[in-house]
């Protein structure tokens, strides 16, 4: 799903989804993202940095979770659209046919996101949301872009990311690296 016309804000945009992947030796993982932008702030949240789960219908409601607990910027978001509209069917690439009428889209979702500041919190030993209101609280639009294709877009489909190891490591690596830069004051 994808956003960037929510009333009342003139610089606010999100991009989230999930997916299935083949990894080597005939292994899938699923993975996902949201990804926001608010005032030049940019807000990530991946299975390196945290977690993503979904919950999608085969059309009519997306729900997306992501959590970042690593990093300078701790934040937990959830995206929700809605389509009534049908969406038009369209061609995707698939494994075994080629291009092939396997996704749906449309432009017309009622779409809603949140988004919260996370604290480590002693006592609960988890990240929670910091007191006080949300960064964005409620935004809301009708002009969503949502789309299902693929698979398993037939069904529901509830999935949490879970990127296996070595890639998991391997992807965070860069942000390691960059976070030990700064705090030993390394350009």
């Amino acid at each position: 799903m994808q956003c960037n016309a929510f009333d009342g804000y003139d610089r606010l945009s999100v991009t989230a989804g999930g997916g299935t992947r083949k990894i080597p030796l005939g292994q899938t993982e699923s993975l996902g993202m949201v990804s926001i932008s608010c005032d030049g702030v940019f807000y990530e949240a991946v299975p390196w940095t945290g977690s993503m789960e979904w919950d999608v219908d085969c059309w009519g409601k997306w729900i997306l979770n992501g959590r970042c607990t690593s990093g300078k910027r701790l934040f937990e978001a959830e995206v929700r659209a809605t389509c009534n509209q049908p969406g038009v069917t369209l061609r995707a690439p698939t494994q075994n046919d080629g291009l092939a009428y396997f996704c749906r889209d449309s432009f017309l979702a009622d779409t809603t996101l949140s988004l919260w500041a996370l604290r480590w919190d002693d006592d609960a030993k988890d990240y929670v949301r910091v007191d006080g209101p949300p960064i964005i609280d409620c935004a809301t639009s009708k002009q969503g872009g949502v789309e299902v294709g693929g698979g398993p877009w037939w069904d529901t489909w509830k999935a949490t990311s879970n990127m296996k190891q070595p890639m998991r490591s391997l992807v965070a690596l860069p942000y390691k690296v960059s976070r030990l830069r700064k705090k030993l004051g390394i350009p």
